[in-house]
């Protein structure tokens, strides 16, 4: 064989090859200004239950005019008979919506006395709509049903000590979001109700924040013959942040094998907007630009809701429901990879009808990384990944 013209040296050997390796393609970490993408908002604050969803086959003659509003599965659960019963749906499904509308269904069609009504919700908020929407549907009857948040049964809150009297006398009871009910507020309502009593509740066990949904677990060991409905049809939120909040409660999620599918069409440009922040000003600034923007598009500052350090807390949007919901300073330290984040990151979520905005700065919290990338839209300083160049090499 051909002696070469030349040989290297052990060492020569070594270098050049180290050479060759540090002159291959490798990824380099940079940022890149992408502007903030305009909002894609719908025409119009939408209204969900403008039109219904296809009625299940026998179902278009029952409840009519009251139950219009629903779909199939809204339906059938709102038409069913007295007796105990449990609409186990995420949010968005319109819960809320069914239970009155099965209140103003039993009182009117069935006959059941108003007055012997007893409507227990979990906020302020969701009581005042529960009274409202009676009353456009019942009129002057719905006056003699009571309607009552889980606050005013307890003793040191109580606005008026009559609740707590009159509970065990009203036999037709109705509670919105029982998950969030206290174990002590659910026996005494349930105390004396026996297996066959006429109750129905509705809740998410995912959305139960801090302590787990005891009560929602205690109904169903105490009403196990309880028919049991579960909602599947989101009416509130566009698909990109639907899907968004179901990876991110998936892995702990209480109701596994939970199917949620949107009901609203797709909105081009709806994905999750994300912003990436050079520092707590800048992130401060973007907020202040994002409102601005929307109130540009006509969006009232009581349809945005800014969750983080400087905003509000998941809890207290938890009982809303907006426009748009952005959620700022979603760093690895204030947005943890634990169950009680995962929970709060879904609540919050599920909370807009048209938008979601996620900020925060660094790489952001290890939550957004189970969600499917292809949802964001980045922009602000954006880590891209470049190659490097091939380099000419003798050896």
């Amino acid at each position: 064989m051909a002696s070469p013209l030349f040989e290297l040296s052990a060492d020569m050997r070594t270098t050049a090859e180290k050479r060759r390796r540090s002159s291959r393609p490798h990824p380099k970490s940079a940022r890149e200004v992408v502007p903030m993408p305009d909002p894609a908002l719908t025409t119009r604050a939408p209204d969900p239950w403008l039109d219904s969803a296809p009625l299940l086959t026998g179902m278009d003659e029952v409840g009519a005019g009251l139950l219009d509003s629903l779909d199939a599965m809204q339906r059938v659960a709102a038409s069913a008979g007295p007796g105990p019963l449990l609409v186990n749906a995420a949010p968005g499904t319109g819960k809320t919506h069914l239970l009155v509308r099965r209140v103003a269904y039993l009182v009117q069609e069935l006959g059941i006395p108003a007055a012997q009504c007893l409507v227990a919700a979990a906020s302020t908020t969701g009581a005042a709509r529960i009274r409202r929407e009676l009353g456009t549907l019942l009129g002057g009857e719905a006056s003699a049903i009571t309607v009552a948040e889980f606050a005013d049964f307890t003793p040191e809150y109580s606005k008026d000590s009559a609740y707590r009297r009159v509970a065990p006398e009203l036999g037709h009871l109705f509670v919105d979001d029982l998950p969030r009910m206290p174990m002590r507020l659910y026996r005494q309502l349930m105390e004396h109700r026996g297996a066959e009593a006429d109750v129905t509740a509705t809740g998410d066990p995912d959305s139960a924040l801090g302590r787990g949904p005891d009560a929602f677990g205690a109904f169903a060991e105490q009403f196990s013959h309880a028919h049991v409905v579960r909602l599947s049809r989101n009416h509130r939120s566009a698909a990109a942040v639907l899907v968004a909040a179901s990876q991110v409660v998936e892995p702990i999620s209480r109701v596994p094998g939970r199917l949620t599918q949107p009901q609203r069409p797709a909105l081009e440009g709806s994905g999750i907007g994300r912003y990436y922040a050079v520092d707590d000003d800048d992130e401060k600034h973007f907020v202040e630009q994002l409102t601005a923007r929307l109130a540009d598009l006509g969006v009232d500052p009581g349809e945005l809701a800014v969750i983080g350090p400087d905003g509000m807390s998941v809890a207290e949007a938890a009982d809303g429901e907006y426009r748009v919901v952005c959620l700022t300073g979603m760093t690895a330290e204030t947005w943890p990879n634990t169950p009680a984040a995962r929970r709060e990151l879904y609540v919050a979520l599920s909370r807009t009808r048209d938008l979601a905005y996620v900020s925060h700065t660094g790489p952001g919290s290890p939550l957004l990384a189970d969600v499917d990338q292809g949802l964001f839209t980045p922009f602000g300083m954006v880590p891209v990944t470049r190659s490097g160049p091939e380099q000419p090499r003798l050896l």
